[in-house]
């Protein structure tokens, strides 16, 4: 269950509020009428999602966000304001709030948000292991990136679908494979090769092993990467690379699940889910005979495309905050505001290299 904190001194709305979420299931519901109320909870404690007033009997709610925030980094704040200030939402977006809501509101518009906001915690704590610029590649309430968050939880239960990924450099193929592997529960390895990474005379070998004595040099026998994933996932990573010499024997295996190594007699079959990814544009290349049609048929029973950042409208501005708060942490200084006109900047800005470029600039 989350923990939703409602810090709200109107008692009507406040209990409303509260039974409608605990009504839910999906939440534990703390009313906080005052900010010396706040202060005094969070010394013993810690929210996951806060529906903030604006407008409290002691004082401002926009002072309380960098404190809540200090004390729970990932915490989604939603503010709630009866006066339509857009330079006070703005300043609270700048302390780091998560979304705002404009009183009277429907009760399924707060529904709604609070549950985006618990989305948004359950995906980032998916990919906190992930530690490279995708691991926050999803963050963001953006309808894109909502679909693709769906996508994952439906395809994650359909062990044997062969899925592509498409997408820009840097927008997160990587972590939406990852996230579909962890969600199918498979007990083996997810197991990644980058296709552009490995020459073309030792792909075949990484793939799929070989038996000592299979070639000069080969003076053991080797375990291929297939192997190693059996039972969980196999990524390929920049398939759109892959040599022609080597689609053929891919297609193979895709059929068959069973593959002999470089020098072996024998066939081993493995049950596995492969995931293919790319940044190129496949179904041209399959044109231009570079890509096999049949192959590609195989890889893409279920396709995937990664919107770029320039798409995702303010999920920029979500995942900017995310790098903010891991570099304050990292280097014990206090996070650093975005202002208007850099969010101006941010927004109009193309993103060629996406996530990784949006890491890299703070």
């Amino acid at each position: 269950m989350y923990k939703l904190w409602i810090v709200e001194d109107e008692s009507a709305l406040a209990q409303g509020l509260k039974l409608a979420f605990e009504k839910d299931g999906t939440y534990r519901v703390n009313i906080v009428p005052t900010l010396g109320d706040l202060g005094g909870l969070l010394l013993e404690e810690s929210p996951e999602i806060v529906l903030l007033d604006m407008r409290l009997p002691d004082g401002d709610g926009i002072e309380a966000l960098p404190h809540i925030l200090r004390v729970s980094s990932e915490a989604k704040v939603i503010v709630m304001t009866a006066f339509g200030d857009s330079e006070l939402i703005v300043k609270a977006i700048k302390e780091g709030a998560y979304n705002y809501l404009d009183k009277p509101f429907p009760l399924e518009a707060a529904r709604n948000m609070v549950a985006r906001a618990a989305e948004n915690i359950s995906l980032q704590r998916r990919v906190s292991t992930l530690g490279d610029a995708g691991s926050v590649a999803l963050t963001g309430s953006s309808p894109a990136i909502g679909r693709i968050r769906s996508v994952i939880d439906k395809v994650g239960k359909v062990s044997d679908l062969n899925i592509l990924i498409q997408g820009e450099s840097g927008s997160g193929k990587e972590v939406v494979a990852r996230l579909i592997h962890d969600t199918s529960g498979a007990k083996g390895q997810f197991v990644a090769v980058n296709c552009a990474a490995v020459p073309e005379s030792l792909l075949e070998a990484e793939l799929f092993g070989y038996k000592k004595g299979a070639y000069t040099g080969a003076v053991q026998d080797k375990t291929g990467l297939v192997d190693f994933a059996d039972g969980g996932t196999l990524f390929l990573d920049e398939i759109g690379d892959m040599p022609a010499s080597l689609q053929g024997k891919l297609l193979r295996f895709l059929d068959s699940r069973s593959y002999r190594p470089l020098g072996g007699t024998r066939e081993i079959r493995v049950s596995l889910r492969v995931i293919a990814a790319t940044c190129r544009d496949i179904e041209e290349q399959v044109k231009e005979g570079s890509f096999r049609k049949d192959l590609y048929y195989r890889i893409a029973m279920f396709p995937i495309t990664v919107p770029p950042l320039r798409e995702r409208g303010r999920d920029v501005l979500e995942i900017f905050q995310v790098f903010v708060r891991q570099y304050s942490e990292a280097f014990h200084r206090a996070p650093l505001s975005i202002t208007p006109e850099a969010e101006e900047v941010f927004l109009d800005y193309h993103w060629p290299g996406n996530c990784r470029e949006l890491k890299n600039l703070v």
